[in-house]
């Protein structure tokens, strides 16, 4: 005969146990949807400028996009001097001269061939920076996290 004394709280602790590993999973769902804000949600202009005012080793620190012309300040973040030699926004070519940037140094490049969506209308952009390092690195990508979000003026 099998002793019942030692198994009468075995249903309640199986219960207790299943009941908190479905809690923790529910956790680790909302846990990990939160890490990833791309997933229904779009960027505003302010997130995105910080983004790329911290942006590494090229940071775009302001950006116009008009009728006419595109227009974008960008700065050298790093002790080596870094020539900008191609630039995409939402995959397409900005025309513009190589740039030079000297470390720590910033300048504008002016461009043309980006698509105009008419005064006030918003624009969400991927970002790809095309550049080299002197005595360093020959061409490399800066492709940004996120876009580069504004209104066309």
């Amino acid at each position: 005969m099998v002793n019942m004394f030692g198994r009468r709280g075995q249903g309640t602790t199986e219960y207790l146990i299943i009941l908190s590993v479905i809690i923790v999973i529910a956790l680790v769902v909302v846990g990990v949807m939160g890490w990833f804000p791309g997933l229904g949600t779009t960027i505003t202009e302010g997130e995105s400028r910080a983004y790329w005012a911290a942006a590494s080793p090229i940071a775009l620190v302001a950006w116009d996009i008009n009728s006419s012309h595109t227009t974008i300040v960008l700065r050298n973040l790093t002790t080596d001097t870094i020539t900008v030699s191609a630039m995409t926004l939402g995959g397409t070519t900005l025309t513009f001269a190589s740039t030079i940037l000297p470390a720590g140094s910033q300048a504008a490049i002016s461009g043309t061939g980006i698509t105009y969506g008419g005064t006030g209308a918003s624009f969400s952009k991927e970002v790809v920076i095309t550049y080299s390092v002197s005595g360093g690195i020959p061409v490399a990508k800066e492709t940004g996290g996120k876009p580069m979000v504004g209104k066309y003026s």
